[in-house]
Order: structure tokens, then sequence, then C-alpha cells
């Protein structure tokens, strides 16, 4: 200890303060990654129609997504209706278990019935019969 300096001070760098901010930041990231459930959305926005029912699909099928202006996403892809066929057969014939193979078909609610009849009858086209309608669940049946 010596006597007679004077104490000097440290000074706080203004960057200290933003270490417990950047820590919470990182926390709540990694907690929204971990909780959050993040899935993929259809490449075409549809509004389904409201369903009658209460029953639901288990299995995963086919997701074909259906829009006014002629095209057709299965998966991430978009095609058009000349190609939905080939297609579908090619998912058809790569599938394993060909008698659990369904389609789920998601179209908007006003969408023209025209327009829905044209894409199924491509899919029975394929041969395949298990064929559904995606509906949304109205609001008191959640």
């Amino acid at each position: 200890m010596k006597v007679g300096q004077s104490i000097v001070h440290k000074k706080t760098d203004q960057d200290d303060n933003l270490v417990p901010l950047i820590n919470i930041v990182f926390l709540m990231l990694i907690f929204f990654m971990v909780a959050g459930h993040i899935s993929q959305s259809d490449p075409i926005k549809v509004q389904p129609p409201l369903s009658q029912s209460e029953t639901t699909d288990k299995a995963d099928p086919l997701v074909i997504v259906v829009s006014d202006n002629k095209e057709v996403a299965i998966g991430q892809t978009i095609l058009n209706d000349d190609a939905l066929l080939v297609k579908i057969n090619a998912l058809f014939d790569a599938a394993e278990d060909k008698n659990a193979f369904h389609i789920l078909v998601k179209v908007d609610g006003e969408m023209p019935v025209d327009r829905l009849q044209k894409v199924l009858s491509i899919i029975k086209q394929s041969g395949i019969t298990q064929i559904a309608l995606a509906t949304q669940r109205k609001a008191n049946q959640l």
C-alpha cells in the first residue's frame, strides 16, 4: 500500500452492460429453436373449407396443393396439370406399401368445383383410390 497516491478507478466500459442482454437474447433464441415447432409451409397459399366432421387422418399421406391458376404443388415442387400424373405415378411406383399409399388434396375453399374435378380425374387416372380432401376444423371443434 502506497501512502499519498490517489486511487485511480478503472472506467467501466460501455460494452460491459451489453453482455447480460446478449446472453438473454441467445438464451431466448435457443429456447425458441428447441421449443418451437417449425414446419414447412405450402408453396401455394390456400384456405381449405371448413370441416363437417371431427375425424382426422392419422397416416402420412402424399399432400397435393391445388391453386386456381393451374398450378399444383407436391411437397415443395410446383407442377402444371400435365406433369401431375407423371409425378404421382413415379411416387406411387416408389412407395414401399402400395396399399397404404393415399393422397390428401388441399384446395382453397373458394376455388371452383370444376378445377377440383379436373385434378381428381388426373389422380383417378393413376389408379389410386384412397383420396381425401383437406378441410379446416370449425372454431368450436378445437
